[in-house]
């Protein structure tokens, strides 16, 4: 027999590990945005798939652009928490990277990216940012500011390990581009080109690449 906890308002009372409503419109908006698009979505279809009225909305979000920003939000503060506890961006960054060496390093930074996108939601967040970079200015903007500062951490790193003979003495700039490129080259393939033909996720797909990868580049750098 199943039992409802009731408020003494009458109301159903939550339940533990439940959903909130504002969670519920979070991940609904995320599922409808990475399968038509921004545009293609309304609130009237956000609020018929959560399944309340549409005026229930805006109690928690001030329009649907509002929902955007906080799923890009939620994407930069998914990507500051996997980096947490690995790696801090301070003035004792060279130390930090000799301490690792480059077999430490390049697991960090591979791990902090496998981590990063195991949250479920981010594959669904990766695909609403390839569909709207054509044509939402902002998120072009928020990604290609991330993209930089993905380049010049990595630029930065390598530039301290060839000062310490830790790799060798390569450019730093290219050779950030070339370990980055594995990695532009596979979110486009996955969430592009081949976006809802593969049965895995992404990292079921690409995790053994990604492990040859950081291995190719770690052998190939060594002094």
């Amino acid at each position: 027999m199943c039992v409802t906890v009731k408020r003494k308002s009458g109301r159903p009372a939550k339940v533990p590990g439940e959903k909130g409503t504002k969670e519920r419109i979070f991940d609904t908006a995320i599922d409808l945005f990475a399968e038509r698009g921004y545009d293609g979505v309304s609130i009237r279809d956000i609020a018929a798939a959560v399944g309340i009225k549409e005026s229930s909305i805006y109690k928690h979000y001030t329009g649907k652009e509002e929902i955007l920003d906080s799923i890009f939000e939620y994407f930069l503060e998914a990507w500051r928490q996997s980096v947490a506890g690995k790696w801090s961006v301070s003035s004792e960054a060279e130390e930090q990277v000799v301490s690792m060496g480059l077999d430490g390093f390049m697991a960090m930074a591979s791990g902090v990216f496998t981590s990063w996108l195991g949250d479920p939601r981010m594959e669904k967040i990766m695909r609403i940012s390839f569909i709207e970079l054509y044509h939402n200015e902002k998120i072009r903007k928020s990604q290609l500011a991330f993209l930089d500062a993905g380049y010049a951490f990595f630029e930065s790193s390598f530039a301290i390990m060839i000062k310490h003979k830790l790799i060798k003495p390569i450019d730093p700039k290219v050779l950030a581009m070339e370990y980055m490129s594995f990695y532009m080259n596979a979110l486009v393939d996955y969430f592009i080109m081949r976006y809802g033909t593969m049965s895995g996720s992404f990292l079921q797909e690409y995790g053994a690449r990604i492990k040859e990868h950081t291995a190719f580049i770690t052998n190939s750098i060594k002094p």
